[in-house]
């Protein structure tokens, strides 16, 4: 094994890279299976050992903290945040690692990763495309349209998570996330069209299942790194709660998957596929349930992790809309909360329905659970526009 230098680096900055490798290697690692990309699954294992480099950085500072045992009780919970974002990586590697062995990969895959509310595209940058020569910072797509942009591809070399600085050109390729009308905006944008998602009916309860399934995991890591970050119990009991609907999914998805096995056997070796994507979905789930154990659990922290992660710019909040609020029947396109609030929704919860990662044309119902991220300014003000 290669050795890893350590470098001193502050705990907020070492964990929110921690958080924002994990989100991206779980976006890349969908995005691989559903365009059978060997180059994106490249990028996911290269993801993977740069999360070792931070889980090894982490440990010493954990060990170096612990100067006797009364303080090594308090780093236990930064290292089981560790241990979790290590499964999380390993499980994304094992996802890429579908289409590096050339595992044939059954349709219901590809369908359930355009049905889910999360959508990732590849776009191609063409001539005359209102793109070219602008930096991405000057387009706000993520305040505008929701979209990130996770990786670009420039003649024969990728770039990871581009810079607010980057600038894009004719021929460049984008992979972007975003809700259906941003990424449609983008595809338009760029020179490229787009089709919307049409469901088929070829096993549509597990098509159903594994879309949900997999934005309910890639929300769950990015909640749970948050509920650490941010030292919210009430974002960690919303992972908890997601984490018992996630595993009732799987159970279910399970037993269709193998139902269908037994009736159609010239196709287990395509369902193979599903199953075994289903259980890196898992770990991942099971991981992120990790990281929300610690707060969950008050695990006292060491004061060096402790004072870091009480140093929070940001808030994150569950907020239920009331039907006396101005907000409802209104989109979320209309309310341009970003622009307005400095704050953008996660996902809607409505009964028992998770609305991920919404568009701007999605409106608002009186009884929504909305969970809101920004300032806290922001978030407090949005609490008092849905009261």
């Amino acid at each position: 094994m290669e050795k890893i230098d350590y470098k001193p680096r502050s705990v907020r900055e070492l964990l929110t890279e921690m958080k924002n490798t994990s989100d991206l290697m779980v976006d890349l690692a969908y995005t691989t299976v559903l365009f059978e990309s060997k180059e994106l699954a490249d990028i996911v294992h290269r993801l993977e050992a740069r999360m070792d480099e931070l889980m090894y950085t982490i440990r010493i500072m954990a060990a170096v903290a612990a100067r006797n045992v009364k303080e090594a009780r308090k780093i236990t919970g930064i290292l089981q945040v560790a241990s979790a974002a290590e499964a999380i990586s390993n499980a994304t590697g094992d996802i890429a690692d579908l289409v590096r062995r050339g595992m044939r990969i059954h349709p219901v895959i590809h369908n359930a990763l355009r049905a889910a509310d999360e959508k990732v595209v590849k776009v191609k940058v063409a001539s005359g495309s209102v793109l070219a020569g602008k930096r991405l910072h000057e387009l706000r797509l993520p305040s505008t349209l929701g979209v990130w942009v996770l990786a670009m591809k420039r003649k024969k070399e990728w770039t990871v998570a581009p810079t607010r600085e980057t600038q894009l050109l004719v021929g460049d390729e984008l992979v972007a996330r975003g809700p259906w009308h941003g990424v449609k905006t983008l595809g338009e944008m760029a020179g490229t069209r787009i089709d919307a998602y049409t469901p088929t009916k070829e096993l549509e309860p597990i098509c159903n299942e594994l879309a949900e399934m997999r934005d309910l995991s890639s929300v769950m890591v990015d909640l749970a790194y948050s509920s650490i970050l941010l030292g919210s119990r009430e974002v960690a009991e919303e992972v908890r709660e997601i984490e018992e609907d996630f595993d009732k999914l799987n159970y279910k998805l399970w037993l269709d998957t193998l139902t269908v096995a037994a009736r159609l056997e010239s196709d287990v070796h395509r369902l193979n596929s599903v199953l075994q994507m289903v259980k890196c979905m898992e770990k991942i789930s099971d991981a992120a349930d990790s990281i929300v154990d610690v707060v969950l659990r008050g695990v006292e922290l060491h004061p060096v992790f402790a004072k870091a992660l009480g140093e929070a710019e940001e808030k994150i909040s569950r907020v239920e809309i009331s039907k006396r609020s101005k907000m409802v029947g209104k989109t979320l396109g209309e309310l341009n909360l970003w622009a307005t609030m400095g704050i953008y929704v996660l996902f809607i919860k409505r009964g028992r329905q998770y609305i991920i990662d919404p568009g701007r044309d999605v409106k608002i119902r009186a009884g929504d659970l909305a969970m809101v991220r920004g300032s806290f300014y922001g978030v407090e003000k949005f609490k008092k526009e849905a009261g």
